[in-house]
């Protein structure tokens, strides 16, 4: 079945809501999911991947676990970028904003790709961003400059060691303060493929043009998600009346 980016983006900030998830978390989370959908990177495969964890465990936060003018660590307990991604993107940002450059690594995390949509957002605020990740055997680096409406998507082969669940994220005023202060932090191995800028803006003007396809199954599991702030709802209003 097909729906609009409005429908789909109203059904998840519901379905998310009805999962626990606080104003403004929800909000986030459906812009993450929409946007790697709508931009061909799988984003209801990752949904779906992620569902059954966040309907048994509830909403998880990170934890800030080291902090200085220049550098930050959160420990993401185990939990989703679509609960820790803004966190982390805003913290850096913030840091920057003081300080002209940030590092920050968030450990503990799974659904990495999510943060793309985050830093996309945070760059029109005139920032610039990297950010890589282990992706089973490879490396996955994403880089914005400032003001940039797409990223930079690329792959590497893995150099030394780097934890299969961690996220490093470094930020700047530019591109070249980022790679100046960075050197060492950005080194990779052997390039593998892109997944250019062009491709990302086709696949999104083909889903506003023809609609989002969206399986029936999962479309089904939203619904089931909206259902319980219906029935919380209804709870309440009962609790209410039986109070007065």
């Amino acid at each position: 079945m097909k729906v609009s980016k409005n429908e789909l983006m109203a059904a998840l900030k519901k379905a998310f809501e009805g999962l626990g998830f606080q104003p403004g978390d929800y909000y986030d989370a459906a812009d993450m999911v929409v946007w790697l959908e709508t931009h061909g990177f799988d984003g209801f495969d990752r949904l779906q991947a992620v569902l059954t964890y966040l309907n048994t465990t509830g909403p998880v936060h990170a934890d800030l676990v080291q902090e200085d003018e220049h550098h930050s660590m959160l420990d993401g307990k185990g939990t989703s970028i679509l609960l820790c991604g803004s966190e982390a993107v805003d913290l850096i940002s913030s840091q920057v904003m003081k300080g002209s450059w940030a590092a920050l690594e968030l450990t503990n995390c799974y659904n990495r790709t999510f943060i793309l949509q985050r830093i996309v957002k945070a760059a029109r605020r005139n920032l610039a961003f990297i950010a890589y990740w282990r992706q089973s055997d490879y490396c996955v680096k994403v880089s914005i400059a400032p003001g940039a409406e797409l990223p930079e998507y690329q792959t590497f082969t893995m150099t030394g060691e780097f934890d299969s669940q961690s996220l490093r994220i470094f930020s700047g005023t530019d591109m070249a303060v980022i790679e100046r202060q960075f050197a060492k932090e950005l080194e990779f191995g052997v390039f593998l493929e892109t997944y250019s800028t062009e491709e990302m803006q086709a696949c999104y003007s083909d889903s506003l043009e023809r609609g989002i396809e969206i399986d029936e199954a999962l479309w089904h599991t939203l619904d089931e998600l909206v259902a319980r702030i219906l029935v919380e709802s209804t709870d309440s209003s009962r609790d209410g009346a039986g109070g007065s």
